[in-house]
């Protein structure tokens, strides 16, 4: 055998192990970068518009800090997560420390629940404040303790991956410090070993190490599934239906006030008259609209997320079920490249769809979040001074879409008392009955400026 002959079956051998087809690793390679930078973009102005220029008022402001942390999350996805593994997957033989398989082990599984588990805080945010409208939102200070403790959930719930994920090398240091010397022998280059083994002695490859007794893998691998998708969208599914049925009813108060307004009710034996002006009705109607606009967005957030993330933990969850019984801590490399080979098969295309949704989340924002529209309006109109009339536009019609007032005056022997004032419209039902039937009213004054009005089914 000569040098060269030995030089080409050394570099055959130590060829990288893929199973990815060579022609499509650029197209694949230019589709990850263009995904990155629009996903790496997109995110970081929703984190800084959201931030740093959207609404500060406390009805908004944990709304708002979710979406951040959602933002957040998907940022390190394009940042770090989908990095790492694009090079993974191109190169199942890698040069890398081995921290950088526990690192591509582990990311993937933190980005997941972190961006689950703040969806599922996003869902049942809206639906307290559709549901319940006048009950004490959470502040800023519970906000910041949920999403911290969503990180340190995600980051609890991928331990045993970090723990467990095993950096082995390819080969021994004896074989390749004699492939180095049979390909060296005759070189006038003194440092043609050391090349060799800086080349080829320092390559990994990635495993899991799993504890030999009983089918740790699989089940941590269910469960991982079960918290990232079975009980968010089953708390999603809850709530949505909620605060979807309790829009409908609003939607059906809101046609009654529209036909049967100024007319009077009694309370505490006088007759009051109420009177709501056509433009308050518009101003119902218009937050009707804004609730249905963020509870859309929700929806098409938790789609665009399933369809991101469930075809590779499904893959993932079948994988591990047929190898179940395969010997987790086998270091040799046969057996690595026939893992490898059947893990990777598809990998790159499921990196590619898990990015859906880190690129798909600023663009419904920017669609359907009026603070996050603002926000990229307030920020182009320091660059387009002609912008500025439409933001002023735009400030006029949010001031005048107040919460509609009502003006009650206490009518008293078929005359109306002079003294009148105003108070803030909110509107429950106390019975599951079509409201079509011709309701009583109950007027409950909680307090100078506010008050209740409860709709019952009369007999």
């Amino acid at each position: 055998m000569t040098n060269l002959t030995s030089s080409e079956f050394l570099l055959r051998d130590f060829e990288p192990v893929t199973s990815f087809p060579s022609w499509l690793r650029v197209p694949f390679i230019m589709i990850s970068i263009t995904e990155s930078i629009f996903g790496i973009v997109g995110n970081f102005l929703v984190i800084i518009v959201i931030s740093c220029i959207g609404k500060s008022n406390a009805p908004h402001r944990p709304y708002n800090c979710f979406i951040v942390n959602l933002a957040l999350s998907d940022l390190v996805l394009c940042l770090f997560t989908m990095p790492l593994n694009t090079y993974r997957s191109l190169n199942i033989y890698m040069k890398f420390p081995p921290a950088f398989c526990k690192l591509a082990d582990s990311f993937p599984a933190i980005n997941v629940c972190v961006s689950s588990l703040t969806i599922v805080a996003i869902s049942i945010h809206r639906y307290v404040v559709v549901c319940y409208p006048h009950k004490k939102l959470i502040g800023t200070f519970l906000t910041f303790i949920i999403m911290i403790g969503i990180w340190l959930l995600a980051i609890v719930a991928a331990s045993p991956l970090f723990i467990y994920s095993r950096s082995s090398k390819v080969y021994d240091e004896v074989v390749v410090e004699t492939m180095a010397k049979m390909t060296c022998i005759n070189s006038i280059d003194k440092s043609c070993e050391e090349n060799y083994d800086r080349l080829y002695g320092r390559l990994h490859v990635c495993h899991e190490s799993w504890p030999k007794h009983g089918d740790w893998r699989l089940v941590y691998t269910i469960f991982i599934f079960f918290l990232q998708f079975i009980l968010p969208i089953s708390i999603i599914c809850i709530t949505y239906y909620q605060i979807m049925v309790k829009l409908r009813e609003r939607m059906k108060l809101l046609a009654f006030f529209n036909i049967n307004d100024n007319e009077d009710v009694k309370y505490n034996g006088f007759r009051y008259r109420f009177l709501i002006k056509r433009h308050n009705i518009a101003s119902l109607r218009h937050e009707i609209r804004r609730q249905r606009r963020n509870n859309v967005l929700l929806l098409l957030i938790v789609s665009s997320y399933a369809i991101s993330w469930l075809p590779f933990n499904i893959s993932y969850t079948v994988f591990t079920y047929v190898n179940r019984y395969q010997n987790k801590a086998d270091n040799d490399l046969s057996s690595h490249e026939e893992k490898v080979n059947e893990l990777s098969k598809y990998l790159p295309l499921r990196f590619l769809i898990c990015m859906i949704s880190a690129i798909a989340n600023p663009f419904l924002y920017g669609y359907f979040n009026e603070t996050f529209k603002d926000g990229l309006e307030k920020i182009f109109s320091l660059c387009c001074r002609h912008m500025n009339r439409r933001l002023n536009e735009i400030r006029y019609t949010q001031s005048n879409n107040r919460i509609p007032e009502i003006t009650l005056k206490r009518k008293q022997n078929g005359s109306l008392v002079s003294k009148s004032s105003s108070y803030q419209l909110s509107l429950y039902k106390s019975s599951n009955n079509d409201v079509s039937i011709r309701p009583s009213t109950r007027l409950t004054k909680t307090n100078q400026n506010h008050l209740s009005i409860s709709m019952s089914s009369a007999n």
